[in-house]
């Protein structure tokens, strides 16, 4: 039979197979050489898990695979982490997954919609402003994601499951803000959720849905960049200051979002950190 993992615990998969669902484990030729990710369409007899098929995406952080969509959710609070959502943005072009961005609790002000739709033009991402207190745009939203695997991904009490709770009348558990502004996290494994035509993936709340990165091709997952790569006086340019640069002018002039610019330096010089150390 043919299913995909829709949670896991220790050892133990559970899976979705049409309307049924089933408990299973790896078979004994599988365990410890083969990865079994939420997500994972696999096969599976007797109660064991036999093969898994080839993924379409996978993120490492958190452990997920074969996301279709990726709703990126931010709120006026807590204040939103741009330069998280740049990572994310980057390891979903990576992956070959839609993004669209989610901005929740709308009803506390445009500001944060705004300064998205300011700052990522030059990406062509989809913007809704929804508030899963009053239920404004939800239905759109909706509608959106329907029949994909959808992953709702963001900081925590940003409202991801309030989001999930709203648009579908479930009763998830949905954690509040601490004292100093920072998210707890409710949500401590990828778990999907089916809902007649949609499926939904709950993730940590502290997730940013990486993948594997390297310094040097992180240009190529910025759209905006893209038509502009190869317009550098040197060939080669890593777009973090050589003369000649063409996104650096681009980011000058305004046609290229400064401040989005300034975070890619960041990642850049993050990614270039992090391989000295491996």
């Amino acid at each position: 039979m043919k299913g995909q993992v829709f949670r896991s615990h220790g050892s133990e998969y559970f899976i979705r197979s049409g309307d049924e669902t089933y408990r299973v484990v790896a078979r004994g030729k599988m365990k410890g050489k083969t990865e079994i990710l939420v997500g994972d369409y696999v096969e599976f007899k007797s109660g064991a898990i036999d093969s898994v098929y080839p993924r379409t995406s996978r993120f490492i952080r958190p452990s997920v695979a074969n996301v279709e969509m990726i709703a990126a959710v931010l709120s006026a609070l807590p204040r939103p982490d741009f330069l998280m959502l740049d990572k994310l943005l980057v390891s979903a072009e990576k992956e070959g997954v839609d993004v669209v961005f989610v901005v929740n609790k709308n009803d506390l002000g445009k500001e944060i919609y705004e300064k998205v739709r300011r700052e990522y033009a030059g990406t062509g991402k989809e913007i809704f402003s929804v508030s899963a207190e009053t239920g404004e745009n939800l239905d759109t939203l909706k509608d959106r994601l329907k029949g994909r695997l959808a992953a709702f991904a963001g900081q925590s009490a940003v409202g991801k499951t309030s989001l999930v709770n709203a648009m579908f009348k479930t009763s998830l558990k949905v954690g509040d803000l601490s004292s100093i502004g920072r998210g707890r996290h409710t949500t401590t494994y990828s778990n999907i959720y089916f809902f007649d035509a949609w499926k939904i993936v709950d993730t940590p709340g502290f997730a940013v849905l990486e993948s594997e990165i390297g310094a040097g091709e992180l240009a190529r997952y910025y759209p905006e960049f893209e038509a502009h790569l190869n317009e550098c006086r040197f060939r080669g340019c890593t777009h973090t200051g050589e003369k000649g640069c063409a996104i650096a002018s681009l980011a000058e002039s305004g046609e290229i979002a400064r401040e989005r610019y300034e975070r890619y330096l960041e990642i850049y010089r993050q990614l270039k950190e992090k391989k000295k150390y491996e």
